[in-house]
Parts: structure tokens; C-alpha cells; sequence
């Protein structure tokens, strides 16, 4: 367990969640100590976080081995945000 200093800003839940689609296309090693302190003190922002990264491995073997294109994980991950931000409104 860290313990950030108040040097690393904080975000809030709203700001994390928009950042998901960004973190599950990037490296976790590059997501930083701002994201880092978000999962370590928000463990329902970990599990969304897990989720989508789960999403996109269970997409790239749908359809008995079939893989989907980057195009076909991107619309399908597209659609979910897309339900998400019609849903907050």
C-alpha cells in the first residue's frame, strides 16, 4: 500500500470513469500517480477499471477463436460509453 502526499492531486469518480477508455488502450506502467492513488482509494473504480480490461481480452476471443479487429473492440467499447453518457444525462 502507498500513501500519496497531498502533491499528487486528487480526481474524483466522474473524472476517473471518463479516463477509462484512455487507461485500457495504454500502458498501466504510464498511467501515473494520479490514477495510480484513484484505485488504491476507490476500490469500485478498480473493479470498473478490471472490467473494461476484462471486456477487451474476452472480445479478442469471441466467436470460437474468431478475433474481433481493433475497429470491432473500439465500436463495441464506443457503444458502452455511448450508453453511459445517455444514461448520466
Amino acid at each position: 500500500m502507498t500513501i500519496y502526499d497531498n502533491t499528487v492531486p486528487a480526481i474524483d469518480c466522474v473524472d476517473f470513469v471518463r479516463l477509462v477508455d484512455d487507461l485500457v488502450d495504454s500502458d498501466p506502467q504510464q498511467w501515473g500517480a494520479i490514477v495510480a492513488k484513484h484505485l488504491e482509494e476507490c476500490p469500485p473504480c478498480l473493479t470498473y477499471l478490471q472490467q473494461m480490461l476484462d471486456l477487451k481480452v474476452l472480445l479478442n476471443h469471441v466467436f470460437d477463436g474468431d478475433r474481433l479487429t481493433d475497429d470491432d473492440i473500439a465500436g463495441v467499447l464506443s457503444a458502452i460509453k455511448t450508453l453511459r453518457n445517455d444514461r448520466d444525462r
